[in-house]
């Protein structure tokens, strides 16, 4: 199996959140809702439901491996989550300045 190139940082989800908060300047708490929250409140949304069916996913941290992608094309650039995330918000800012 060949995954696209990814970076080899192997940042957890709160660590790819506090990078966020970094890159975008913004100091935000979140909390981790329990599936049975998710389940009461499914009753009641429909967005709710959606989320409970992509719980499995994301009981794990998802690991990628592009060693075979980068050994077949070694001059391939790899975007950091750090460049990446800084393209977003500069073309964020970009996109809501006034023309």
């Amino acid at each position: 199996t060949w995954h696209l190139p990814c970076c080899d940082e192997r940042l957890t989800y709160a660590q790819f959140a506090a990078l966020a908060c970094e890159v975008f300047g913004k100091d935000i708490s979140y909390s981790v809702i329990g599936k049975w929250a998710l389940i009461a409140a499914g009753l009641f949304s429909s967005g709710a439901r959606e989320m409970r069916e992509l719980l499995p996913r994301y009981e794990h941290d998802n690991l990628f491996d592009s060693t075979k992608f980068k050994q077949r094309f070694p001059d391939f650039a790899v975007t950091t989550y750090r460049a990446g995330l800084e393209t977003i918000w500069r073309e964020w800012k970009n996109a809501q300045a006034p023309r």
